[in-house]
């Protein structure tokens, strides 16, 4: 159940922030790195408690992967489905992103905890 509480958050917190983001930068591809690198760093960081965070950071980050390209697919249609490269840029890209921001917010933590 807490799965996917952390996975409501981040959709939630990643609508909200392209949003906002839109009236901010009206560039298209600095706007998805911005919020991309903002929604999976978020996702990191929430997954950071979990028994195993690093594995939880994974799976949360392939479910929001494949959320938000059936999401693409379906509303926009636009046909990310069967582009295997621009699926697989994806993952890469939601996956590094979020293993990284695990890393540092838990050497974060132990720092902390350290001093």
């Amino acid at each position: 159940m807490k799965y996917i509480q952390v996975l409501g958050i981040v959709t939630i917190a990643m609508i909200v922030f392209s949003f906002v983001m839109v009236l901010v930068i009206p560039d298209y591809l600095i706007h998805s790195i911005i919020v991309m690198v903002f929604s999976y760093g978020l996702l990191g960081y929430l997954s950071r408690s979990f028994q195993f965070p690093y594995f939880t950071a994974y799976m949360l980050a392939c479910a929001l992967v494949i959320i938000n390209i059936l999401f693409s697919h379906f509303f926009f249609e636009i046909p990310l489905l069967f582009e295997p490269d621009i699926a697989f840029f994806s993952f890469v890209n939601a996956c590094g992103i979020v293993i990284a921001s695990v890393f540092i917010f838990r050497k974060m933590e132990a720092r902390r905890a350290h001093s």
